[in-house]
């Protein structure tokens, strides 16, 4: 929270990033959504971050996996899902957080996360670091 970045009476927006990562040992998904408010492009005066680890059944995980294991593709609106779940949870994270402060009027809009993770989202693993890549199947 940057109180010296917020102008009472200027409008307000917001964005949202979304990050993946998987725990391969382990078959969990991670979704990490960002929430930045701002006015007028500057420097966001708020700023929430949250992450959510999932536990995928070994069965669906097999399912997800690609090209002799070396790459795993997760179908958007399974991401979907699970990136509205975490972007959900931040919603009470940010309530909570912001508590009697001037920053408790901003909420977390209903958005459709589907028109966010519009791709299949792509682990490969032959790729040096692997990467993320988003492909449709």
């Amino acid at each position: 929270m940057l109180k010296e970045a917020y102008k009472q009476d200027e409008k307000v927006g917001f964005d949202v990033s979304l990050d993946f990562g998987l725990d391969i040992e382990q078959k969990m998904f991670r979704v990490s959504s960002r929430i930045r408010f701002s006015q007028q492009k500057t420097q966001p005066f708020l700023v929430i971050e949250g992450s959510s680890v999932f536990a995928i059944d070994p069965e669906a995980w097999e399912r997800f996996a690609f090209e002799g294991g070396q790459a795993m593709v997760f179908p958007h609106r399974f991401v979907a899902h699970l990136a509205a779940l975490n972007v959900g949870g931040l919603r009470g994270m940010l309530y909570v957080k912001t508590q009697d402060t001037i920053f408790n009027q901003f909420l977390i809009p209903t958005s459709n996360v589907a028109e966010i993770v519009s791709e299949d989202v792509r682990f490969d693993f032959a790729v040096p670091g692997g990467d993320v890549v988003t492909s449709d199947r």
